[in-house]
């Protein structure tokens, strides 16, 4: 049975050998399309969110601001002024809070010998490393003893290190920060990073103990504020939770909109995935309508077999053939002839996917991720090519199905 089935495929597309070319490659064309737009916006969905991972996961930044609200005898546009004494107390006072800093911003003169760039500097804590993903490549983070003793250390970005040092060790050596010698303790790791707040990106900022910050530049309020905590699904309520905390000491109305800027990353990293995810999908439909030509080219092949095989399938009648066995035949050349070209297609998009791997990390790459074909991509390949050749076989085959046995044997 199985014989006789692709012995009857291979003969009806021989009689049309144009044709079945021009089909069979428009469902090569169509299958290709498909698995690379879809393992294309995969990817560059990735390579995206994992760029906006390098400034930090599940963190949630506040902006001191000015109030709008009236609270208390305090008339609105009052200053909110948080020192990092306050910051660091938090945790104490309310629960939920993984890592806390306090973050001092501000831009200075970096110098090594005739090397000078202008660059951000950051006061932070120890706790900044794991929730701002600043991992040491070389040497450490600041640690507790720099915090407390006030020391005069930094640790730098890797760009700026290879700006400053070129290709020397920078560990250990001084690096003038608006002429104050400080000691470097580390080199971040490099790392991919799509944007940042408050400064340039951390690969060219210096970060140092915010009590060393405070003393060198005599600032008392912190830029901004910077916590993660332990449950990612509770971060507004922790927020409100600070919120009330600081409104109490401060003195602004807890209810005030504008009092405290709030940045939760998580909830913008679910914009963004909602984002990548429907243009992913759109890529999938792109290609899919590539697809839906080749299905309209295989169920006009099958249409002229149909239209050929008339007086055959007037006789499969005449002597006792269902129907549904009349339209399982032309259903499942129709779905064969499909797969065949689906299989090609596959064949060639996996050729090509495998040749982008070769490409240098960097650059391109790290903009659009390194495309794979991933189970999600053949999954929704396959669905996609069933689905239209489901629609491509059933229409020829129901005209075959239906074929009056009388008027078929006039033919």
């Amino acid at each position: 049975m199985i014989v006789i089935f692709f012995r009857n495929l291979i003969r009806d597309l021989i009689r049309q050998p144009l044709r079945t070319a021009l089909t069979l490659s428009g469902v090569v064309w169509g299958t290709f399309s498909v698995v690379l737009l879809l393992a294309f916006g995969d990817s560059v969905s990735k390579a995206q969110i994992k760029r906006f991972h390098g400034m930090g996961q599940g963190i949630v930044l506040v902006f001191p601001s000015r109030t709008t609200v009236p609270w208390q005898g305090f008339v609105r546009g009052k200053a909110v002024r948080v020192t990092p004494e306050m910051v660091e107390a938090i945790p104490e006072k309310v629960p939920g809070i993984e890592l806390m800093s306090p973050e001092f911003v501000g831009s200075a003169l970096m110098r090594n010998g005739r090397n000078e760039f202008r660059d951000t500097v950051r006061g932070v804590n120890p706790q900044f490393e794991l929730m701002r993903n600043t991992i040491a490549e070389k040497g450490r983070f600041i640690d507790p003893e720099d915090m407390a003793e006030r020391k005069r250390v930094c640790f730098i970005g890797d760009v700026l290190a290879t700006d400053l040092f070129g290709t020397e060790e920078p560990v250990g050596r001084s690096v003038f920060i608006d002429s104050v010698p400080f000691t470097i303790v580390g080199v971040m790791r490099t790392k991919m990073q799509s944007s940042n707040y408050n400064g340039q990106r951390d690969e060219r900022c210096v970060f140092m103990p915010w009590t060393t910050y405070a003393s060198l530049y005599g600032t008392k309020y912190v830029s901004n504020i910077i916590f993660r905590p332990r449950d990612l699904g509770r971060s507004k309520a922790v927020m409100e939770d600070i919120k009330s905390h600081l409104s109490k000491i401060i003195g602004f109305s807890p209810a005030d909109p504008d009092a405290l800027g709030v940045w939760d990353t998580l909830e913008f990293e679910k914009q963004f995935t909602t984002f990548f995810l429907a243009f992913t999908i759109f890529l999938g439909v792109i290609g899919s309508f590539t697809l839906l030509v080749g299905g309209v080219g295989v169920a006009s092949i099958m249409r002229v077999v149909v239209d050929e095989r008339t007086r055959e399938i007037g006789v499969k009648l005449a002597v006792g053939a269902r129907r549904r066995t009349i339209l399982w035949q032309f259903f499942s050349e129709s779905l064969a002839l499909m797969l065949v070209g689906g299989i090609v297609g596959f064949g060639l998009s996996a050729a090509v996917l495998q040749a982008t791997k070769a490409f240098p990390k960097g650059g391109f790459t790290d903009f659009v991720g390194v495309p794979v074909l991933n189970p999600l991509v053949v999954v929704s390949t396959v669905l996609i090519l069933l689905a239209i050749g489901v629609i491509a076989g059933m229409i020829p085959a129901r005209t075959a199905a239906s074929t009056d046995p009388i008027e078929a044997l006039r033919k």
